[in-house]
């Protein structure tokens, strides 16, 4: 008999890259979709501008 387990990362936080996030309405349009996509909570979304 053989048993398999598959066991999921559990995710604590994110930090994105991103052209553009210097505008406060990309940042936030960019934590609210990787909070929905994730489920984490906002705060824990860190979003940096990419030069």
């Amino acid at each position: 008999m053989v048993t398999s387990k598959n066991i999921m990362p559990k995710i604590e936080g994110a930090i994105v890259t991103a052209e553009g996030a210097k505008n406060i309405n990309i940042k936030t349009d960019i934590v609210n979709a990787v909070s929905a996509v994730t489920g984490l909570a906002e705060y824990k979304v860190q979003v940096f501008e990419k030069k």
